[in-house]
């Protein structure tokens, strides 16, 4: 049970980050699931309805059938209708593929993705990166991987087609997020990236000093990181801080705790689901400062950024200010089927420490103030310490 429950949250926050770092692939080896009796008349009465159907195919249809291929269509379809784009079915060859790649030494494009209803998503783009040279932006939709879909495949598979050997290109088509209804065709060279876990300086605001640490990724330094940078910072006087989590789309469970207990204890988060125990994670510090502070996020502050986001905001530690984060608040795992497949599926949900579900809802700032993305000025960090100088009045 300790094994499942590690699995769980290590996969809570998982997300694809093309740059030599990918959080989040772990496969549970156990087939078997406790299933009350009528459940298992119900599934086993729903198994018996498709191979009825592919059977009435096979024997009566004008043309010949391909047997395997109506099943995994049947697969899709059902797990389709749950509306969950993290739960999807891997094929044995999209596991081999995803982790023949992992066990190498592979480059990528410098950009992290999320999979939603209007595809994969470009959630970040890191500077001297070969997306951030292509033209590559936050918003972006990438449709196609090398001429194949990302729409019905698992986040993993497109990530594994993206990933490759540096030095060798890979041609994305890109729905830009300026014009959604059109596409361009852009080929990109694979590259190792050095991605940083922060960036830190201290802001003077009309005499106050206003620590600023951002915040790039939940990867396994990232509370180290923040901590150092904090500790830093407060000694060369800061009296405000700044958390910037925006673009920032999660990584690591652990991190997210981690990052917390820079500046507050108690619960972080909860999970729930209904077979899966309610369990707190929480925060046990020691802080690295007292100080008041503010939390920027935006539409691609996800996952890990938004448990964060969540803690200190419910417990009253800091003023968010931004727009509305992106919203998934989902745990998944990772279940292998026996035959080289694998199923990914959601499990439960994480909650923040008032008890509330941000999914699909994402968490709303206390402070709305987005930033213009054609302009040179940082509206929304501007906004920060515009609200800051207000409060040392």
């Amino acid at each position: 049970m300790r094994v499942l429950r590690l699995v769980i949250v290590l996969l809570l926050v998982s997300v694809g980050f093309l740059g030599g770092y990918l959080a989040g692939w772990f496969m549970h080896g156990e087939n078997t699931v406790r299933l009350g009796p009528v459940q298992r008349t119900s599934a086993r009465d729903a198994g018996k309805l498709q191979q009825r159907i592919i059977e009435e195919l096979q024997g009566r249809y004008y043309r010949p059938v391909d047997a395997g291929k109506l099943s995994r269509a049947g697969v899709n379809g059902m797990l389709d209708s749950l509306d969950d784009p993290y739960t999807v079915y891997l094929t044995p060859r999209e596991v081999r593929d995803f982790e023949e790649k992992e066990r190498g030494t592979y480059s990528g494009i410098g950009a992290s993705l999320q999979k939603t209803k209007e595809g994969l998503v470009i959630t970040a783009v890191f500077e001297g990166s070969p997306a951030k040279a292509a033209g590559l932006s936050p918003g972006d939709v990438i449709a196609e991987v090398d001429g194949k879909p990302t729409d019905g495949v698992a986040i993993e598979t497109s990530i594994a087609r993206i990933k490759g050997v540096e030095g060798t290109s890979v041609t994305l088509t890109v729905r830009p997020k300026e014009a959604p209804h059109e596409t361009r065709e852009i080929k990109v060279v694979r590259r190792t990236i050095e991605i940083p876990e922060t960036d830190s300086r201290l802001i003077d605001r009309k005499g106050i000093k206003v620590g600023y640490v951002r915040l790039f990724q939940f990867g396994g330094l990232a509370g180290r990181q923040v901590r150092q940078d904090v500790e830093d910072l407060a000694g060369k006087g800061a009296q405000w801080f700044i958390l910037d989590l925006r673009f920032n789309g999660g990584g690591l469970l652990e991190q997210a705790v981690t990052v917390t207990s820079v500046f507050q204890t108690g619960v972080v988060t909860s999970t729930s689901g209904l077979h899966s125990p309610r369990e707190e994670l929480e925060a046990s510090g020691p802080v690295a400062t007292k100080r008041p502070m503010v939390v920027l996020v935006n539409r691609f502050s996800a996952s890990a950024s938004e448990i964060v986001t969540g803690a200190l905001k419910d417990h009253g530690r800091a003023t968010v200010i931004g727009t509305r984060t992106f919203g998934k608040g989902l745990v998944q795992t990772v279940v292998g089927l026996g035959n080289g497949s694998a199923l990914k599926l959601t499990t439960a949900v994480y909650l923040t420490p008032d008890g509330t579900d941000i999914n699909k809802k994402g968490i709303a700032p206390d402070i709305v103030a987005p930033d213009k993305p054609r302009t040179k000025k940082d509206e929304t960090l501007q906004a920060a310490l515009r609200y800051i100088a207000r409060q040392e009045r």
